[in-house]
């Protein structure tokens, strides 16, 4: 197709959106968990199922759906049960999202309880997406629930990636970074995972709840100390249950497993760029890693839409930008993109959209998806009486975006694979 002609504003809001949101209509997860069973040597065994994360309830459906009989316990941690689908040999335990509750102590106590029990099965499937990190927790004594909260607000203020982040967690955790395994008792295991961590992949996924991390103190000590941790009684907590599950983890898991992707954001990206191909766009590929500070990447899209050819085009990125929060401020990192790029298309010599959009339908506010913004919503947001650099300074985008009607309704998709970012130019 040639390049798209009819790039009306009304045009481009839902050319954008079609790009953003087209990959849930080609992406099938019950295919794709279908074939990946077969490729990983494990359709024609009986199986165990132990599902943790956003996606845990459609990933174990999936399996079972696959399955059937084969399957023959389940257990699987999320963050909500309804209106979801679930498994009916499925135990369902709630956690705690996105700071660890008593919820996700109970949700890693339950895990252990059920890899405790006598079981004739010939594998342990992990089934693992985003979140899991918070909704399951099984901190090495001393450490408390208050103490993973702080390490949690630290991490936010200081605006270090997810990776760094889940390290930190998983230094001091019984169950994260390969801990659990030590649990297991079939003779063999296996991981499915949807990655949603674009700097470190599958691996960092769940902190690393499936491969093996055994750091050392003066690493684990350096975390802490990017994230500020100065607290002496915390650091003191920590660094007891840093050794309390160094001791554990020197013991080699009886269980032979391997770990396997089943999605990541580059498949996602993949279709939004055939979509955007079909609508007629010249497309500027930005990469299925998107990650660091919010305001650094503007700055990169920025220079990209002001260099770009003057024919219709749409820039398309997949990843998970970071947000160093000051103040109590409302609104998501999707949000937050969206409100700064407003001004970069503000001062546009052309119109455009932008649009970011959580690929698990919740940008941290209940019931947003994310946001889109175009070369019209600085003006409309001053008419409103919206001071726009006060919004961005005290991250304050979710009743500001509200108010001009530039919200995405959220809901469940089953998926959870980072976010996906979209700018089309007339």
């Amino acid at each position: 197709m040639g390049a798209r002609d009819n790039t009306d504003a009304r045009s481009l809001v839902t050319d954008a959106r079609s790009i953003a949101t087209r990959w849930r209509d080609e992406m099938d997860l019950r295919d794709m968990t279908g074939k990946l069973l077969e490729d990983s040597g494990v359709k024609d065994l009986t199986l165990d199922v132990v599902a943790i994360g956003k996606a845990s309830l459609e990933m174990t459906a999936a399996v079972v759906d696959a399955l059937g009989e084969s399957v023959h316990r389940g257990l699987a941690v999320c963050d909500d049960t309804a209106p979801r689908r679930s498994a009916s040999i499925t135990d369902v335990v709630v956690g705690d999202h996105p700071v660890p509750g008593e919820g996700s102590l109970r949700a890693g106590m339950a895990v252990f309880d059920f890899l405790s029990q006598p079981s004739d099965a010939d594998v342990t499937l992990f089934l693992i997406s985003g979140g899991a990190s918070s909704l399951c927790v099984a901190p090495a004594p001393p450490v408390t629930l208050d103490d993973l909260a702080a390490v949690w607000r630290a991490a936010l203020r200081s605006g270090v990636d997810i990776t760094a982040l889940n390290m930190i967690r998983a230094a001091s955790s019984l169950i994260a970074g390969g801990a659990v395994l030590r649990r297991v008792s079939t003779a063999r295991s296996q991981s499915f995972i949807l990655v949603d961590n674009v700097v470190s992949g599958a691996e960092w996924v769940a902190s690393a709840m499936t491969y093996e991390f055994r750091p050392s103190e003066s690493f684990v000590a350096e975390l802490w100390h990017r994230i500020g941790i100065a607290d002496r009684d915390l650091r003191g907590r920590l660094l007891a249950g840093f050794e309390t599950r160094s001791a554990i983890m020197a013991n080699v898991p009886d269980t032979r497993h391997e770990n396997a992707v089943l999605a990541d954001p580059a498949m996602m990206l993949e279709s939004a760029i055939n979509q955007a191909e079909r609508l007629g766009y010249e497309v500027l590929n930005m990469g299925a890693d998107i990650s660091g500070d919010v305001e650094n990447v503007v700055a990169q899209w920025s220079s990209v839409i002001d260099s770009a050819p003057t024919r219709p085009v749409a820039l398309v990125g997949a990843g998970e930008v970071t947000v160093k929060v000051r103040g109590d401020g409302e609104g998501g990192r999707c949000q937050e993109f969206a409100w700064l790029m407003a001004s970069v298309l503000d001062r546009a010599e052309r119109d455009g959209v932008f649009v970011a959009q959580s690929s698990d339908g919740r940008d941290h506010v209940e019931g947003v998806g994310g946001a889109w913004v175009d070369r019209a919503t600085s003006t409309i947001a001053r008419d409103h009486g919206i001071d726009w650099a006060a919004v961005a300074a005290s991250h304050d985008t979710y009743p500001a975006l509200k108010s001009i009607g530039r919200l995405i309704e959220g809901e469940h998709t089953g998926w959870n694979l980072c976010d996906l970012y979209v700018a089309v130019l007339a």
